[in-house]
């Protein structure tokens, strides 16, 4: 079985497009086959942390809708972006800050809250973690400039 988030909600987590798809199929026990379960986890965790993130605001009137899973056929972003694999999030935190949870998962890796992450973009303003396949176990978590 699928991993299903508790402090998120599928159209948070999916693009618009996506989830009416799935919802005019009646098959929205679908939405968490399209995202890993350790992004699932990760978002769990770091919104029991870190308070209020929030990722696509398009179920809120906002324009966001791809900064969770993007669809094959998305033209945000790249080609081979951890998004289209249901690998990555771009979340914005409320309670805290982009630069404070980076510190955080620099100073801590070992913490729960961060078990999953292999990636996380620095210089943008918000917060993109993945679990691409990385070896943090030898190499440590992935910091990269997008």
């Amino acid at each position: 079985m699928s991993y299903i988030p508790t402090h998120f909600t599928w159209p948070e987590l999916l693009s618009e497009s996506v989830y009416r798809e799935l919802e005019l199929l009646r098959r929205l026990d679908r939405c968490a086959l399209l995202l890993d379960d350790r992004i699932l986890i990760t978002a769990d965790r770091l919104r029991a942390r870190y308070g209020k993130l929030v990722c696509n605001t398009w179920p809120f009137g906002g324009q966001h809708q791809f900064r969770g899973y993007r669809p094959q056929d998305c033209t945000v972003g790249a080609a081979l972006s951890q998004h289209r694999f249901g690998r990555a999030l771009d979340l914005v935190p409320v309670q805290a800050t982009v630069a404070e949870i980076r510190a955080d998962i620099r100073a801590h890796p070992e913490l729960e809250a961060f078990e999953h992450i292999t990636c996380v973009e620095d210089d943008v303003g918000w917060l993109h973690v993945d679990c691409r396949n990385w070896d943090r176990t030898r190499r440590g978590i992935l910091f990269v400039k997008p």
